[in-house]
């Protein structure tokens, strides 16, 4: 209120200071929208930036959804690559598995009959050597009975060789 008892000249202006504020006003007005077309025109290119800055980004946004999308696709179908190596290595498994369990037969076969081949061949070893012993045997009761014969009482004599060889064959 001390300003207007003192006759503050803003408060209660003359026609001069109308003026020159009015002159005033518009040099600084015209020497300033000559800066101000620079930043008028830097302001909007700074808004046309952020405006192409938005639409790619809104374009990258999309492009990333697509790769997204893409992502999703390649994983499904790796993941079906996978379960058809699994399903194939499955297969193969079963494949050499039988291949196994047919050369095990195979060879389980072949060892039976070499098995039996050489039972065979003891057999006949075993049956060889029975007919040598019973030849040698009988060689040898021959030479006693003829012996004995010779002697006389041969008849009991071969009845105890018999009984002789039971026992060695028993």
């Amino acid at each position: 209120m001390i300003f207007l008892s003192s006759g503050f000249p803003v408060l209660n202006p003359s026609v001069g200071l109308l003026f020159w504020t009015l002159l005033i006003f518009i040099l600084v007005w015209l020497f300033l929208s000559k800066f101000f077309k620079d930043i008028a025109q830097a302001l909007e290119d700074r808004e046309n930036f952020i405006d192409g800055s938005l639409s790619k980004a809104k374009e990258a946004d999309a492009a990333l959804e697509g790769m997204e999308a893409k992502k999703a696709a390649l994983l499904k179908e790796a993941e079906q690559k996978g379960l058809e190596i699994l399903r194939e290595a499955e297969a193969i498994k079963k494949t050499k598995i039988a291949e196994g369990e047919a050369r095990g037969k195979e060879r389980e076969k072949n060892i039976l009959e070499a098995a039996e081949q050489d039972k065979k061949n003891r057999m006949k070893e075993l049956e060889t050597n029975i007919q040598n012993q019973i030849g040698q045997s009988s060689i040898d009761i021959a030479k006693k009975l003829l012996k004995r014969e010779l002697e006389g009482n041969h008849e009991a004599f071969v009845q105890s060789q018999i009984a002789d060889l039971k026992k060695e064959l028993a």
